[in-house]
């Protein structure tokens, strides 16, 4: 049951409200009655109260002093303030301090039970969200970790500092690390055994993760995606080395473990970083660690220090070159793709003189450009077919000419693909998008922002997308859809002029009007 506070100089005006109001019917009780602010604020600081009804002008502490120093208290109290005095300035005065609503009297008290059932429902509502906030703090600590790894340093430990308090993670530690768990045969056990026995054994795996890792680690969270586990440790150990033995031999254990099972695993192992907010640079150091799996498909476990032998010289592995051949990849810009292969192939042989070192580079790049493709959802069987029997023979290629001339040819077909896979997308969404606007053109309140958010694009994206492959508007393909349909309403029905705008989607006839006969230059009457 509520509990209400009724306070007013004035001993009539409470026992008023106490009397002309059903509190039963509210599900609540006055609990305090109170004659100046004062004497109200002594009560609030003791005891609980959710709804305070209170006059402004009172002695000692007015209303509106109480509502703030109340609010102070309890932010989530409702407060609702009454006044004798006509001034529009105490009702803004009022809203900004944060209070519910305000009412001037002589009060109306049918008026007063709406606001206070009013207040009392927003309090229920709050009360249940609260709840379920509190419920889904697991979600919230997944999503602090996920915010994590996505995100700069600087920038996470200014966005979400606050969260870390809020959800009382302890996090403070001398050394973080994340490690990425990749299921390489996850396709095949969806495809063999169903997705749900699939993540139910994905579970199991996360389980298993942290039961043993959590013997060594106060610092253990996991994180599943549909292919792989991130599983993100802290502690204090007595140097960086011991920390990283430790997490080393618990993932060879569990390799072992899983060896002849279900799973095949394949294993990430990011960086050590002092800072919980740079767990991002260990997380990318992971997942990068994991693309040279397509060097050493016989290996298991890959950090970036072991996966390259010493003798390599680490410009090897600078692939911020990769990015602009990606751009230009996704333009179809042949002649740039061109450029960018010769410019790359005079830089290798000038570099490096050993042709083990160049194939390794080419197929470093490779395993960086079939990884977005795989992201895009491009199908490149075909391609992988290619690659694994061109690295099959590579001793079959007798001048880096040939080889450089063979990786220009595949970037061709990778460019081709990635045009006629953005065309066949972009029809898709011009479809879906004249499919929506069947189905929801009735609804006077369809626009772009709405259209945009069913096809999973940006508003602007969608619009200039749209005139480029149709030739039109959307708002001009709304307009013709909608005077479709009143034309064939006007023909077949005997319904009003006002109902039929109503039906196609204005709603004022005298707009819809001018519509139609801009588009059929006729009115609907003369039309019909």
């Amino acid at each position: 049951m509520y509990k209400i506070m009724i306070i007013d100089d004035n001993h009539i005006s409470v026992d008023g409200i106490c009397h002309n109001i059903d509190w039963y019917a509210l599900n609540a009780q006055v609990t305090c009655k109170a004659y100046d602010g004062q004497q109200a604020l002594d009560y609030l600081e003791k005891n609980a109260v959710d709804l305070i009804i209170s006059d402004i002008e009172m002695p000692q502490l007015n209303g509106l002093s109480l509502a703030q120093k109340a609010l102070e208290i309890n932010s989530s109290i409702k407060i609702i303030l009454i006044s004798a005095f006509d001034k529009f300035e105490y009702a803004k005065q009022a809203i900004r301090l944060g209070a519910f609503d305000y009412i001037e009297k002589p009060l109306d008290y049918s008026y007063l039970a709406e606001i206070i059932k009013n207040a009392l429902d927003m309090l229920d509502k709050e009360q249940k969200n609260l709840e379920i906030l509190k419920n889904s703090r697991p979600v919230m600590v997944d999503n602090f970790f996920h915010q994590l790894l996505q995100t700069s340093s600087d920038e996470a430990r200014y966005a979400l500092s606050h969260y870390a308090d809020y959800l009382q993670l302890e996090l403070n530690y001398d050394y973080f690390q994340a490690i990425v768990v990749r299921i390489q045969n996850a396709s095949e056990i969806k495809e063999s055994y169903g997705i749900e026995e699939y993540h139910i054994r994905l579970m199991s795996l996360s389980d298993t993760l942290k039961e043993r890792f959590r013997k060594y680690f106060p610092l253990v969270h996991t994180l599943s995606t549909f292919d792989e586990i991130v599983l993100l440790i802290g502690s204090n150990p007595s140097n960086r080395k011991s920390f990283y033995n430790v997490s080393y031999d618990l993932l060879t254990e569990l390799i072992q473990l899983y060896k002849n099972s279900f799973f095949e695993l394949n294993i990430g192992i990011g960086n050590l970083v002092k800072d919980l907010w740079a767990l991002s640079a260990s997380y990318s150091n992971a997942l990068k660690s994991l693309e040279y799996r397509f060097f050493f498909p016989q290996k298991n476990i890959f950090t970036i220090s072991d996966t390259t032998d010493t003798n390599y010289s680490v410009e090897l592995y600078d692939v911020s070159g990769n990015e602009e051949l990606i751009r230009l990849l996704c333009k179809n810009d042949i002649s740039g793709i061109d450029n960018w292969i010769l410019s790359f192939s005079e830089d290798l042989i000038k570099n490096y003189k050993s042709k083990q070192f160049i194939f390794l580079r080419i197929y470093q790049l490779l395993g960086h450009l079939i990884k977005f493709l795989y992201d895009m959802g491009i199908n490149i069987d075909d391609m992988e077919k290619d690659i694994v029997k061109t690295y099959q023979r590579l001793d079959s290629f007798s001048t880096s000419t040939e080889i450089f001339q063979w990786l220009s040819g595949l970037c061709h077909t990778i460019s081709d693909k990635i045009t006629r896979s953005n065309q066949s997308h972009q029809e898709h969404v011009c479809t879906e998008t004249i499919d929506y606007i069947r189905q929801h053109y009735q609804e006077n309140t369809l626009c772009l922002n709405e259209i945009a958010d069913n096809v999973n694009i940006s508003p602007a994206h969608l619009s200039a997308l749209f005139k480029k492959h149709r030739q039109q508007n959307i708002s001009d393909v709304i307009s013709d859809i909608r005077i479709e349909a009143a034309c064939n309403l006007l023909k077949n029905t005997n319904l009003s002029l006002k109902e039929i705008s109503f039906k196609v989607g204005y709603s004022n006839q005298y707009y819809f009007s001018s519509c139609f006969k801009k588009k059929t230059g006729k009115t609907p009457s003369s039309y019909r």
